[in-house]
């Protein structure tokens, strides 16, 4: 599946990884609006499980027939010891990644598809301070004032909705959080990156949130399944497209970029879920929203010029 892809990507294109990595930004775009979509059918957990369980049948069923396919010898040159150290980082990988997308569900209750979605990607400042504290990865100042270009330009939807709503702001809030326990999970990815697979690691990451996310569904929701058909076709799209292909790209775009230049060019994500609000939700774009926009295109722009993308 995404490994036939990835290697028509490699025979066609020059720049594979850079190529994952922009596809990934693409497809991660319309998570928002499938995610708004879905919760017209049910709440924000039943969503996250049903896009995980989605996500977990399929890259199952994947692994089985690349073992089936495979023969007796390429099997045991692909067979990978799992150490305690492993186990432990694909579970905490599954759980940060599973507290920052059910904040982020929930933010979509709050606040519009444009602004959640562009506080929740913010996560490169935080992907880089906790890469320097915990790494002592260094920036140079081109990629750093990209990130503070993009930072500004997103202080004033905040402003604006904490000026307009209590609720907005409260979205916003939890958006926010989300991308913090999004910057920690690409930490993560990135650490497993080098010596797993995506689809490994997806396949971990889903299965264990299936799980953490199933006891809250049972609790708070009405609803565990859809009920209309395009309540299904949206989990359907969110499970394999959004979590199967999407974050596929992503983690195999890892293995060459830093999880900070990954995480930055993750905010160019609202640039195309505004538009596609604008479209599909009729949601109304502010002076103020695309005064943002224009910030975190120039920011990103601006750091996709320095030396600091490439892991070090």
């Amino acid at each position: 599946m995404q490994i036939y892809f990835l290697r028509i990507a490699k025979s066609l294109l020059p720049f594979p990884y850079l190529t994952a990595l922009l596809t990934a930004v693409f497809i991660l775009s319309f998570a928002a609006i499938l995610t708004r979509l879905s919760e017209c059918d049910i709440g924000p957990s039943a969503t996250i499980f049903n896009r995980y369980w989605i996500a977990t049948v399929s890259l199952a069923f994947w692994q089985g027939v690349k073992a089936f396919t495979r023969d007796s010898s390429e099997q045991i040159s692909s067979k990978v010891n799992y150490t305690l150290y492993d186990i432990l980082l694909l579970f905490l990988e599954a759980l940060l990644s599973m507290g920052c997308i059910l904040l982020w569900a929930i933010s979509l209750k709050q606040t519009s598809v444009a602004n959640s979605n562009l506080l929740h990607n913010l996560t490169p400042i935080f992907s880089a301070s906790f890469s320097f504290l915990i790494f002592g990865q260094r920036y140079d100042s081109r990629f750093l004032m990209g990130i503070i270009i993009a930072v500004c330009a997103s202080i004033g939807i905040e402003l604006e909705d904490w000026s307009e709503s209590y609720n907005s702001f409260l979205g916003d809030t939890l958006a926010l959080l989300s991308a913090v326990l999004y910057s920690i999970s690409l930490l993560v990815r990135e650490k497993l990156r080098t010596k797993f697979s995506p689809d490994i690691i997806l396949l971990w990451s889903c299965t264990c949130r299936s799980i953490l996310i199933f006891p809250i569904v049972l609790i708070f929701e009405d609803k565990i399944f859809p009920i209309s058909q395009s309540g299904w076709l949206a989990v359907i799209l969110l499970g394999i497209c959004v979590q199967v292909f999407g974050h596929g790209l992503l983690i195999y775009s890892l293995k060459t970029f830093s999880s900070s230049f990954s995480a930055l060019c993750l905010l160019l994500e609202p640039l195309i879920t505004a538009f596609a609000a604008w479209a599909i939700l009729a949601e109304r774009l502010s002076l103020i929203n695309w005064i943002a926009f224009m910030g975190v295109l120039i920011g990103v722009y601006l750091s996709s010029t320095s030396k600091s993308i490439e892991k070090s």
